[in-house]
């Protein structure tokens, strides 16, 4: 699982640019001959937005805005037309030929099914279609629709043959879901048009999946601040993480829900039980290099929990935090000197 891994300076210091899981522009000190412009675009069933500092094109955004649209048109399971229906479509039957990107998430999504035993699993999809969190048909199903969509959950009946570029679900009526790759693997894309057209300084919000290019404008590092659950979007953080070349991503039970019965019900599925999981956590928030995509770790580790999420991320040494339903934030070894606690409604606490 090496390509998890990063490094990052400790003792950084720079300015708060951006709040998870929606970035949010706070004011900021900068030089006078700096430029800024930011751009916003609906992808992904999100708002996305690209602020390039210094020199900045049209041609810049519409780049990425283009190579957006095309992962999106790819990874979609929503959308019938895209690249992963077409293999969703022909679940049973033939191996189906599929794309460098398709292949490429699948892959980091069957390591991470490894790594945590199937708690993250990419054939997720039947139970996120049978519970709508998100859409206008959200319910609770009945328990004979949990046990019939739990049986086509399993990514080890997923054969990836990467020399062929093929991919085939053993079992007809499994789904892959990529919602917990798409919009990173955007990120990282857009991160990297913006490289190779010469920005030196951007900011990046895929839905939530944040890449901060190179270092803040004033030469510092980048902060990027993770979200309070409990607050007004764009209102308050817990803290922040700091770096240069940077992706952040979160994972909360808040982010999609409805409430029937007087219950609320999250859109992450226990793939034991089919239904939402339910243990001590709200988020979990990942930082890593650039280059990685920062969608997938997050969710795996919100679904093993504290404990096992925590001794995961330390072996991947990864920088992880562990919010918890009572206020607790729980570091891993990686994150105690790029993560920068600032809510005086919050305790950092051993796991």
């Amino acid at each position: 699982m090496h390509g998890f891994r990063f490094s990052m300076k400790s003792g950084e210091t720079g300015f708060i640019t951006a709040i998870l899981p929606v970035v949010f522009i706070l004011s900021m000190n900068s030089c006078s001959e700096e430029t800024t412009e930011k751009r916003y675009e609906s992808i992904f069933q999100s708002l996305c937005s690209v602020t390039i500092h210094g020199r900045a094109r049209e041609a810049d955004f519409e780049a990425v805005w283009k190579r957006l649209r095309e992962i999106d048109g790819m990874m979609n399971m929503w959308d019938d037309t895209s690249d992963l229906s077409v293999l969703n479509n022909a679940a049973g039957l033939v191996p189906s030929r599929t794309t460098p990107e398709i292949i490429e998430a699948l892959s980091k999504g069957l390591e991470l099914a490894v790594l945590t035993a199937g708690c993250y699993d990419p054939t997720v999809g039947p139970l996120v279609k049978l519970w709508g969190v998100g859409t206008q048909k959200a319910r609770i199903p009945a328990e004979a629709g949990i046990a019939e969509a739990l049986k086509l959950v399993d990514w080890r009946k997923v054969n990836l043959d990467i020399a062929s570029s093929t991919v085939a679900l053993t079992l007809p009526g499994m789904v892959l879901d990529f919602g917990s790759m798409a919009k990173g693997t955007g990120a990282r894309e857009a991160g990297k048009i913006l490289v190779e057209r010469g920005v030196r300084s951007a900011l990046v919000d895929v839905g939530g999946c944040v890449v901060a290019v190179g270092s803040h404008p004033t030469g510092k590092p980048w902060k990027i601040g993770v979200q309070d659950p409990s607050a007004a979007r764009g209102s308050d953080i817990i803290g922040y993480f700091v770096g240069r070349d940077i992706a952040v991503a979160t994972s909360g039970i808040y982010e999609r829900t409805f409430e029937e019965g007087g219950r609320a019900y999250h859109h992450i599925m226990d793939t034991s039980t089919g239904r939402p999981v339910k243990n001590e956590l709200v988020s979990v928030s990942v930082m890593v290099d650039r280059s990685i995509n920062s969608d997938g770790p997050p969710l795996a580790l919100l679904t093993l929990g504290t404990e096992v999420g925590l001794a995961l991320a330390n072996r991947l040494e990864l920088a992880a935090i562990f919010l918890t339903k009572d206020n607790r934030i729980v570091v891993s070894s990686a994150a105690k000197d790029v993560f920068v606690l600032s809510s005086n409604k919050h305790t950092l606490s051993a796991p």
